[in-house]
């Protein structure tokens, strides 16, 4: 047993930098990537996670003569921050009663329309889905997914150069900690066909489909005003048709993304 112990001991840093190239090469390829770094800086950690899994290998098969308990803690705390960043934290703090930043509400919640499991527009049925959740559609390449028809709802931003193209972007803003950490995150959208384009800083829902961007029209747009944006590069909206709507007040941020039906909306 003594053996055993030792053994797993010896080979700790290897599994550790598996482990980690485990969780970088998930987190760049179908995790909430975005929720920590800009999109556009994927391929950078991706070739990181090769090198840590070959480095991981290599140290698992060869595995050092004496291990070290300072190394050992270290990949347990690394082990802690990872547990926490993806929901830890927020599992501890809704299970503690005594959390000095609870407090009851003192108004009674708004009153918000369940969604429903399909919008329709011009007799045709659309999945509503957040720019979030169609963001993580679209980071994972053209697919069926791309030919289902989306209904997604945001904020209008308009520039000179977006109306040469016919086109607009979508956004909503995403909440992961903390306002001050809020990240716009949205889509160029085609205008439909014999439609004018919304107004700018409207709130509207636009209906189609997610297309592929070509490698010489992709571009890098960085919303006014915002601290953080993340707007889809490699895809747009190519819409049917799209609708202006009221503004209620609690569905401008996005708390919630989920990667499967029903999505939060």
């Amino acid at each position: 047993m003594t053996g055993l112990l030792a053994s797993l001991a010896a080979r700790c840093d290897g599994l550790a930098m598996l482990a980690l190239a485990g969780f970088m090469g998930w987190l760049a390829t179908i995790g909430n990537y975005w929720m920590y770094l800009n999109p556009k800086f994927k391929p950078v950690t991706l070739a990181a996670a090769v090198v840590l899994a070959v480095l991981g290998a290599y140290a698992t098969l060869r595995p050092v003569a004496r291990a070290s308990l300072g190394r050992g803690l270290c990949y347990l705390a690394l082990a802690c921050l990872v547990w926490f960043s993806e929901g830890g934290l927020q599992t501890l703090s809704a299970n503690d009663d005594s959390d000095v930043f609870s407090v009851a509400p003192s108004l009674p919640p708004p009153e918000i329309a369940p969604v429903p499991e399909r919008l329709r527009a011009s007799g045709q049925d659309y999945v509503p889905i957040n720019t979030g959740e169609l963001y993580d559609v679209a980071a994972k390449g053209p697919g069926p997914a791309f030919e289902r028809p989306y209904a997604v709802r945001g904020f209008v931003h308009r520039s000179p150069e977006l109306d040469a193209q016919g086109e607009f972007v979508l956004y909503r803003l995403a909440v992961w900690c903390c306002f001050a950490d809020g990240t716009a995150v949205g889509f160029r959208v085609k205008t439909p066909p014999g439609q004018e384009p919304p107004a700018d800083k409207s709130w509207v829902i636009a209906y189609g489909h997610l297309a592929v961007i070509p490698e010489n029209d992709r571009q890098d747009i960085i919303l006014p005003g915002m601290s953080f944006s993340s707007v889809s590069a490699a895809a747009l909206l190519a819409t049917d048709t799209v609708e202006a709507k009221e503004l209620i007040p609690e569905e401008t941020y996005m708390f919630e993304w989920r990667q499967a039906e029903p999505y939060a909306f």
